[in-house]
């Protein structure tokens, strides 16, 4: 059975004109003589005979469940053949009846089995069981085969009309929303911009959905009752004549024809953001979402179709970048967007081609400030623009899913800072930093220890910091790997505490060694009293669980003495070096070793 949108489907032209009528008897046959011949047996069979016959000879129910009523009137329009005075108006009606029990879902064979039937039941009324059959008779039988094949080949021609109109929709539209698809929308849009009259624009909108997790784990049938929600609400806030796309399962497109003004593309991408919005709170509560769109207009931002989609696109984009709900192209737009697919390509090859590098910032012991450890940070420098930005690496590489891929390369070159600080007679741990994704990979314990093997370091030089975010997964997965980290020597930190998931929960049950204070409260503690209220507070909660306490961004010396008394183990910050190069951090370490034993007392 069909199941496009009724209103994509368009029945072919039933109207028959006399001479496409003559063309189509004449194509199988049926003359003057044949028609003489059928008019003849009308007036030998009593009215409604055929039709009994032949609704008795078959099962309707069996044909196509649901259409039993339109297929028994196309039996009665088709048994009154004998009364056809062979003129355009019956073949037209029983055109008409047959498209609808079609469209119903019948089988395209169906007007064969019928007029099969009607023939055995004219030949019954003929022929009856006698064995001699006049010459007269047979004329008659031959006259109505010819006239059944005729008809047989006019419904067959109605089927596959209908057939390829339901393949050009299921190319050309979205088969659960009734709307054009992607294909069709280039068509469609190329023609708008063919069309636009002088002093008229033509907008373009493209909304794009970003769905949380109650949405993906829902059924087929759930998630297109939402998508067919949220676009008959879309049309509802739009003009007769704007055009809505279906672009993918999550993403619109909206032609936006005869503009008299541009401020009518954000009007519009305004009102279609907030009806998804509307709906979404009204008839889905429990399914989160964020609604973004981008517009643009030609023939100001471009003038082709494909120029137009690419301006619109590039408003999406800033618009999900700045977290509003609509953008409008400008340039500015497109030089940000442009900066920022050029440097997603620019960090996938930088990691590919292993420019990364890990610098070392020291962690010191307080209140000696003696060196314990080091956290290796990441640094790329941009051929000709100086180092980016760790946080604008890390979030690229996450949206494009090479986390996993960052982490294993961190953890090499970690293993490899340690043997060369061991080489160098530096014995100090050294600081990594994990996401939550890496502790659901199975093979992330095995990697770890064969690492280390490779480099012939001890799993207990290495101390992996993790945010809480990633500590209080739920996932099993998660748990065996801190597990089995521990098990291996490993220490485990829990960094940026205070600006997460705390909790005394958390600190009771997981398996962390040490607390990393975020530099957001640190720097503050000399400045206001709640701050240095917060942080005494976190100091002594991590003491009280065992844990030592690791203080980030110290960057003075006052900060360093309220740190002192509050009893905080270690700091790491600018007041005693920056992130440096391997051999910097070693010539910085050997300096301050030096200066320490020639003021030691002989």
């Amino acid at each position: 059975m069909n199941t496009l949108a009724p209103h994509l489907v368009r029945p072919p032209n039933s109207a028959m004109d006399e001479d496409a009528l003559a063309r189509l008897l004449l194509r199988y046959g049926v003359g003057q003589g044949e028609q003489a011949a059928v008019r003849a047996f009308g007036r030998i069979i009593r009215a409604g005979e055929l039709e009994e016959a032949l609704l008795s000879r078959f099962d309707l129910g069996e044909a196509a469940v649901g259409v039993e009523p339109s297929l028994r009137a196309f039996c009665t329009e088709l048994a009154r053949i004998t009364e056809w005075d062979f003129t355009p108006a019956w073949p037209a009606r029983l055109v008409d009846l047959w498209s609808e029990c079609y469209l119903g879902g019948a089988v395209a064979e169906f007007p064969f089995i019928a007029i099969e039937a009607l023939m055995a039941s004219c030949q019954l009324h003929l022929f009856s069981d006698r064995a001699m059959v006049h010459r007269l008779e047979l004329d008659i039988l031959t006259a109505l085969v010819r006239l059944g094949w005729c008809l047989g080949g006019l419904l067959s021609e109605v089927s596959i009309d209908h057939e390829q109109t339901f393949r050009l929709n299921a190319e050309d539209g979205d088969a659960v929303l009734g709307i054009p698809n992607r294909r069709r929308f280039l068509t469609l849009l190329a023609d708008g911009l063919s069309r636009v009259a002088d002093g008229q624009a033509v907008g373009l909108l493209v909304l794009d959905i970003e769905w949380g997790r109650s949405v993906d784990v829902l059924a087929m049938d759930e998630r297109d009752h939402l998508r067919l929600a949220l676009s008959d609400a879309m049309r509802a806030v739009l003009r007769s004549n704007d055009i809505l796309c279906a672009l993918g399962d999550d993403q619109w497109a909206v032609i936006l024809p005869a503009l008299q003004h541009p401020a009518q593309v954000s009007l519009a991408g305004s009102k279609l953001v907030d009806a998804c919005e509307v709906l979404r709170g009204n008839n889905f509560p429990g399914q989160r979402g964020r609604f973004h769109a981008g517009g643009a207009w030609a023939p100001e931002h471009a003038a082709d179709p494909l120029g137009l989609v690419h301006a619109a696109r590039a408003a999406l984009v800033a618009a999900k970048a700045s977290g509003r709900a609509f953008d409008l192209y400008c340039s500015e737009t497109a030089a940000r967007s442009h900066g920022d697919a050029g440097f997603e390509s620019e960090v996938a090859r930088a990691l590919e081609a292993r420019q990364f590098q890990l610098h070392l910032q020291p962690q010191v012991e307080l209140p000696s400030r003696r060196l314990v450890g080091a956290e290796a940070l990441l640094r790329w420098r941009r051929e000709g623009r100086g180092f980016a930005s760790p946080p604008d690496i890390l979030q690229v590489l996450e949206r494009i899913g090479l986390m996993a891929e960052l982490s294993r390369w961190v953890i090499q070159q970690a293993a490899q800072v340690l043997a060369t600080l061991a080489a160098a007679g530096c014995e100090v741990a050294v600081s990594v930093n994990l996401v939550a994704e890496d502790l659901k990979d199975p093979e992330l314990p095995l990697f770890i220890r064969q690492t280390c093997e490779t480099w012939r370091v001890q799993e207990s030089r290495m101390c992996f910091e993790l945010t809480e975010g990633g500590l209080v997964s739920r996932d099993g997965m998660s748990a065996r790997n801190l597990e089995a980290l521990r098990v291996g020597g490993g220490r485990l930190a829990l960094d940026d505490f205070g600006t997460g998931y705390s909790s005394m929960d958390y600190l009771r049950r997981l398996p962390v060694d040490e607390l990393k204070l975020d530099k957001s409260f640190v720097e503050r503690i000399t400045i206001t009293d709640n701050d240095r209220a917060i942080v005494e507070l976190m100091v002594r909660i991590a003491h009280t669980f065992g844990l030592e306490v690791v203080a980030e961004g110290v960057e003075d010396a006052a900060t360093e003495a309220v740190l002192n008394e509050m009893g905080c183990d270690r700091a790491q910050g600018y007041l005693y070096a920056p992130a440096m190069p391997i051999e910097q951090f070693i010539a910085w370490w050997k300096s301050r070793r030096d200066a320490l034993v020639g003021t030691e007392t002989p």
